[in-house]
């Protein structure tokens, strides 16, 4: 006591006192030590280190050396200590070492586990796509043949994954042939389960997914997602003829089998607003590319067409598909001058309550063509509204009327040379009579103006359509391609259609029969529509100016009687007669040599036009 109490009143301390409270605080620091180490490490659930054992870089090494200083040894009185500070430096040296050893273990467990989850993460290089075998839901087989390479980055999360595709095992990372996408890309931090802010991706390269879906049919082949924005789908459309003329001296014409049309069509869309269309066409004996285009639809009084497609000309190729037809053709004289398919942009949409079409276009001006051959476009109009849709009167709820026009300025051949009856321009010299040929080396040249007006009734079975033509093109020859003539044009044709077996008409289309064609149970024939079309075509005498008036005629008359035979909504028959007749009598068939007489001549043809009809 004498010594705390001269200690405490500030007197000197003595060496004896400072190596006994020394020792005893060094005995308490190492107890709690050692007491902290061994409940941390029976603590269960928690997996660091604490601070004093472990750091960011490992275990902490703790400096056992002993600190070299000017202090005098203890006397041989004093109590002695070092029996038990050795026993408490070997006990804090296992704890640490302890200590060291499950953080090493829990570090090792750790990156074993990180590796598992990158490796089963990758995407499959090669994966088994599953098609549907029942609406909906995923097969369980798989057809022979139908394995198909899946680029690196879809999604192959089973919630999100219809097809099961399986994970990647490429382990060098590289893209399957014939997919140029990248499955990390460069810059992008790899995925860490414990630090979801760096997982961040770029806007670019996109990385596809693949996303929860279904498939079905009708019509066509559709794969779509869940939700409808994504969606594909596959269309065929197939037309085989028999044309048997009665006149069999008509050179080059000839009566034949063939195929009008065989289209293979992709259509579908990118998100709902974007929306895209594919048609390939074999036409008797050329392929082409069809259609090419992509439509955006966010509203429907207002869209933006963009690529290859129809050109809003006339109600009878604006508005009509080839496969709703009343005869299989379209009249004469669209048939020669319309604009067809062309390259360009449209706006369009249905406007006042979906009771008016509209569509303005800009193209390049090549019936039928693919690339201008000149820097002049076309400029294309069309309308069409239902006045009385909404006035209660159910018989004339679907009159239509409206027009189109175009003006244009082509320099080039003429387009087209030779005129036909029964087949769009550039057509086929083979399998339709011709009744005007231009001379060799005849141009347009110069400014084109084509109008047309409509009125199309629908009521019940009944489709009446009529509509008028009208206009001129400039022609020249080619040694005097500034001195050319405008040469008037105009045609006209009045078409008709009934339904025999009761079927309601609103508009041309697909037709789904009251009683499907069914020849097992009886109960069904289909549906039959009578179909009768007048068609016209004239020009001004002046086309004798680049044409041989004794050979051909300036004025042709068509007329179309048959009969419809729908079995379903996608098989269709037609069986009818044509004739054509011509103001005046015209070549059949060439003399022997350019400046003979015709060996043949005509005043009319027939024809026996048989069609079926293959569409879904």
């Amino acid at each position: 006591m004498a010594a705390r109490k001269s200690f405490n009143e500030g007197q000197g301390p003595s060496w004896r006192n400072i190596y006994h409270y020394g020792s005893q605080f060094f005995w308490v620091i190492g107890f709690s030590v050692a007491f902290s180490v061994n409940s941390w490490s029976q603590t269960p659930g928690l997996h660091t280190v604490p601070p004093s054992i472990s750091s960011a870089s490992g275990p902490v090494k703790h400096d056992t050396r002993i600190r070299q200083t000017n202090t005098p040894a203890p006397t041989v009185g004093a109590p002695s200590l070092n029996s038990r500070e050795v026993q408490l430096e070997n006990r804090i040296k296992e704890l640490e070492k302890a200590a060291a050893e499950r953080s090493a273990r829990e570090i090792e467990l750790e990156q074993r586990l990180k590796s598992l989850e990158t490796l089963l993460s990758q995407p499959s290089a090669v994966a088994s796509v599953r098609l549907n075998q029942q609406p909906g839901l995923p097969r369980t087989d798989l057809p022979p043949g139908e394995e198909a390479l899946v680029p690196p980055g879809v999604d192959t999360n089973a919630s999100s994954n219809p097809f099961h595709l399986q994970p990647d095992l490429n382990a060098s990372g590289d893209a399957p042939p014939g997919y140029d996408v990248v499955e990390e890309p460069q810059g992008v931090p790899p995925k860490s389960s414990s630090d979801a802010a760096s997982n961040e991706r770029p806007q670019m390269p996109f990385v596809p997914k693949i996303n929860k879906g279904y498939a079905g049919v009708g019509p066509g082949f559709v794969l779509s997602s869940d939700d409808d924005e994504f969606q594909i789908q596959f269309h065929n459309l197939t037309q085989v003829d028999l044309r048997q003329y009665n006149f069999q001296t008509m050179n080059p014409t000839r009566s034949t089998f063939g195929f009008p049309r065989q289209w293979a069509i992709v259509n579908g869309r990118l998100s709902k607003p974007i929306e895209y269309y594919v048609a390939l066409n074999w036409g008797f004996s050329q392929m082409n590319l069809l259609d090419a285009f992509m439509n955006i639809h966010y509203d429907d009084r207002f869209q933006v067409k963009i690529g290859r497609f129809k050109t809003p000309w006339s109600y009878e190729f604006y508005a009509l598909p080839i496969n709703g037809l009343v005869n299989p053709e379209r009249s004469i004289f669209f048939n020669n001058y319309g604009p067809n398919r062309d390259t360009g942009l449209m706006v369009w949409g249905q406007v006042f309550d979906k009771t008016t079409d509209y569509a303005v276009g800009v193209f390049n001006g090549i019936r039928n063509a693919f690339v201008d051959n000149n820097n002049a476009k076309e400029v294309l109009a069309y309308i069409s509204t239902r006045p009385l849709e909404k006035t209660g009167l159910d018989a004339f709820k679907y009159w239509n009327i409206g027009g189109s026009g175009s003006y244009n300025v082509y320099n080039g051949t003429a387009r087209p040379e030779v005129f036909r009856t029964n087949v769009p321009y550039p057509g086929d010299s083979t399998v339709s009579p011709q009744w005007l040929v231009l001379n060799s080396s005849i141009l347009e040249f110069g400014s084109q103006k084509l109008w047309s007006l409509h009125s199309i009734w629908y009521y019940n079975q009944f489709s009446l359509l009529a509509e008028w033509y009208s206009g001129y093109e400039t022609y020249a020859k080619a040694k005097a391609p500034l001195k050319g003539d405008q040469v008037a044009t105009g045609g006209w044709y009045v078409q008709a259609g009934y339904f025999l077996t009761g079927e309601k008409v609103t508009s041309r289309g697909m037709v789904s029969p009251l009683r499907p064609f069914n020849p097992k149970s009886g109960d069904g024939l289909g549906a039959f529509e009578l179909g009768f079309r007048w068609a016209n075509q004239y020009m001004d005498k002046s086309i004798f100016n680049f044409a041989s008036a004794s050979r051909w005629t300036n004025n042709t008359d068509v007329v179309d009687l048959g009969l419809n035979w729908y079995w379903n909504e996608n098989i269709k028959f037609y069986i009818g007669w044509e004739r054509a007749m011509y103001g005046k009598p015209i070549q059949a068939a060439p003399g022997l040599t350019a400046t003979s007489p015709p060996s043949y001549w005509m005043s009319s043809t027939d024809m026996l036009w048989l069609r079926a009809q293959l569409y879904y």
